[in-house]
């Protein structure tokens, strides 16, 4: 039998129906923007967090390392001494986050900063052989550990620089032994009440420091020893805005340049609703954007006998 064969002739797209799905295809997209950056946004606080949680856990783990002894934000450590230019072979002059490196999976990093003949930038640890900040290798490092994504500040050309920081009332001065605290006998307020770390802007670039990088003193906030602005209702969460609302976040238009009007002696956030922060017992907290100068202030002392608000 011969094959029919059955020719159907379809009809094309006129204009004004390609015009109407394109319409709608824009609608569906503007519409799902908002909830996919929602979405990055909450994946990047989280590693924000996770990040925080590292370093804070870390430090416990440095101080029991170290007989309790909780290194200050700058200086020298695990040994400190109370001579200037005198030091201890192998130690380690500089900041924090420095001391750190072995304790967050970079004691390849740590190495490398070891100068056999001592530094020669600064006589901290006299003569003798140092893990420096000023190493080249300590001075081009990109760590991870102390990046936030949501940094719009941060960019690749800024190398040895981070978005925390470090509460200067807990790591206090770390040269020649003053004010260095204990963990947890000198955290008298409780190390679950108590800011270790917090987030910092990379370019927060008025204040005492230049920017925050990370082997010196750049990540400090917050310090009665370096001169930071101190005390309710003076050290709030940058910049300082209506004390019903400390929190607002800093220069969303600066991506990887400068931010001129934040002080980097005190807080900085690159979130909108509020800013994280690692607390002495390695947890991490998210505070809203609302919360009092008082109550972050008494965050961030240790040992005062402080009573954090409601607002906490």
């Amino acid at each position: 039998m011969p094959f029919l064969r059955v020719l159907r002739r379809w009809r094309g797209f006129t204009l004004i129906e390609l015009l109407v799905v394109i319409a709608i295809i824009a609608i569906l997209i503007g519409l799902l923007l908002p909830a996919v950056q929602k979405v990055r946004e909450a994946a990047a606080r989280a590693q924000c967090q996770n990040n925080l949680k590292q370093i804070s856990l870390a430090t416990v783990n440095m101080a029991d390392t170290n007989q309790g002894n909780l290194p200050g934000s700058i200086g020298l450590y695990p040994i400190v001494t109370a001579q200037a230019g005198v030091g201890t072979p192998n130690n380690a002059t500089g900041g924090i986050f420095l001391f750190l490196l072995p304790y967050i999976e970079q004691q390849n990093l740590y190495n490398a900063s070891f100068i056999a003949t001592g530094d020669g930038n600064d006589n901290r640890n006299g003569p003798n052989p140092t893990y420096s900040e000023w190493a080249t290798p300590i001075r081009n490092a990109l760590v991870k550990t102390y990046t936030c994504p949501s940094d719009y500040t941060m960019a690749p050309s800024k190398l040895a620089h981070s978005s925390y920081g470090v509460n200067g009332n807990v790591f206090r001065e770390g040269f020649w032994a003053k004010n260095t605290l204990r963990f947890p006998a000198s955290i008298t307020d409780g190390t679950s009440n108590t800011i270790f770390f917090t987030e910092k802007l990379t370019d927060c670039n008025t204040g005492n420091y230049a920017d925050n990088y990370w082997p010196d003193w750049g990540p400090i906030i917050s310090s009665p020893d370096e001169g930071d602005p101190t005390g309710p209702p003076y050290n709030t969460i940058y910049p300082p805005g209506p004390q019903i609302t400390p929190f607002v976040a800093a220069c969303p238009a600066n991506v990887g340049g400068p931010c001129a009007s934040c002080n980097g002696g005190i807080a900085s956030s690159p979130h909108t609703a509020g800013i994280n922060a690692g607390m002495g017992d390695g947890s991490v907290r998210f505070v809203a954007q609302g919360i009092s100068p008082t109550t972050w202030w008494y965050a961030l002392t240790p040992n005062s006998g402080d009573i954090l608000g409601p607002d906490w």
